[in-house]
């Protein structure tokens, strides 16, 4: 039976704009010599204003402007992408951009309705925060594990095996109905080394985007194991 490891890198993992990528691929072909990897991302770590803070602060802070009336503007979280897509080789980039700019722009949508109803909470919030981070990381994470020679695919969210409860900024596991959605997951995992996937992101069984609260990547990859 073909061994299984679940393995979960935080933001600092990633480091500042990617720059500790080289060592989560490194981290990555040392465990997938005897093991098949689900990998667990956190949204990456980004300087803004001269100081550290994750994608996951970026987001929280354009909701506070668009609350008050002033419209996103989500460069900062663009030009993080655009450092981390170095690692991606030419054969991937192309298809590595697509995703960022099809998320990105989710993310934006979302922004867009917290802006007219001058409210981010809720859906709104989880979308924001999941399509600009964990989401979207895991997408570019899958292509720059491709452009190192890994076979690798990412979980897309319309089979996320991560169920939970409509409680959507502070979510809770349901384990019984998550059991049920593993076939999609399972299956990457038979036809792949590694298998990506972002953390702190759920779905309840009728598809609402849900989040735990801080730090839920940790339970993500609990989770999974």
């Amino acid at each position: 039976m073909t061994k299984l490891v679940v393995a979960k890198f935080g933001g600092s993992a990633i480091g500042i704009d990617g720059i500790s990528i080289p060592l989560v691929i490194d981290r990555i072909n040392d465990l997938k010599k005897d093991s098949k990897i689900i990998a667990v991302f956190s949204a990456p770590l980004t300087v803004q204003n001269g100081k550290k803070c994750s994608l996951t602060d970026v987001i929280l802070e354009q909701g506070r402007n668009v609350e008050d009336g002033t419209k996103a503007n989500l460069d900062v979280i663009r030009s993080c992408y655009q450092k981390i897509t170095e690692f991606v080789n030419s054969k991937n980039k192309e298809d590595c951009q697509k995703s960022i700019d099809l998320f990105l722009k989710k993310a934006e949508e979302a922004l867009d309705e917290a802006l007219v109803k001058k409210e981010f909470a809720n859906e709104v919030r989880s979308r924001s925060l999941a399509f600009s981070g964990e989401i979207l990381i895991s997408h570019v994470m899958n292509y720059i594990l491709r452009s190192n020679g890994i076979k690798a695919d990412a979980v897309s969210y319309d089979d996320w095996p991560i169920i939970t409860d409509h409680n959507i900024e502070s979510t809770n596991f349901l384990a019984s109905k998550s059991r049920e959605n593993l076939g999609k997951i399972a299956k990457l995992v038979d036809e792949n080394e590694v298998v990506t996937i972002g953390g702190f992101i759920g779905k309840t069984p009728d598809g609402i985007i849900t989040t735990y609260e801080r730090g839920g990547s940790d339970r993500t990859a609990a989770d999974l194991g």
